[in-house]
């Protein structure tokens, strides 16, 4: 009875050594079977003009956010897609000129005096800000050196306060104004 028993043991764990080894080989193996899909290496940018793909003999134009394009292969979608027909609104932040500070080889943020053009749906003040090199987030808003945090930082949309900052989504015909005491 005990050699069985000491049989039996050798068995178990011989088989449970050869499900072991083969829960590491077959995903491997599955693993190297898509090596066919080529992935593109990440641009880095600086203007959505860096970003530009050619698709089908068309040209595609991608964003350029955080210095990094969206998109880097034709087979990628990106959630920020360029509209002929922009959202237009006002904004207006105390001591900073916006045409100034933005790159004219941005396609889908122009700022023309207090007027800002977006080519894009879903596009937060922080991403639009980004744009113009003034980072905006949730608490501060900073730029020439300088960072204004809640305690001194009011936002207003079309007359009224508002707390949602750089994740506030600008609509056609806003008036957005941002100060700081």
């Amino acid at each position: 009875m005990a050699k069985t028993e000491k049989l039996f043991s050798k068995v178990v764990v011989i088989i449970f050594l050869v499900m072991l080894v083969l829960g590491f080989v077959i995903p491997s193996t599955l693993n190297s079977t898509s090596s066919d899909v080529k992935t593109a290496e990440p641009r880095i940018c600086s203007s959505d003009a860096d970003c530009y793909l050619s698709c089908d003999e068309q040209p595609v134009t991608v964003l350029c956010l955080q210095n990094m394009c969206l998109i880097n292969t034709c087979q990628e979608k990106s959630y920020y897609q360029y509209n002929q027909v922009p959202i237009s609104f006002t904004l207006n932040i105390a001591k900073a000129d916006l045409p100034t500070r933005s790159n004219d080889k941005d396609i889908f943020v122009k700022f023309k005096g207090n007027q800002v053009q977006v080519f894009t749906a879903k596009f937060s003040l922080y991403s639009i800000l980004e744009k113009a090199n003034i980072i905006f987030d949730t608490q501060c808003l900073t730029f020439d050196g300088s960072q204004h945090c809640s305690k001194d930082l009011f936002m207003t949309v079309n007359g009224k306060d508002s707390a949602a900052f750089g994740n506030y989504i600008p609509q056609e015909g806003d008036v957005i104004e941002v100060s700081y005491s």
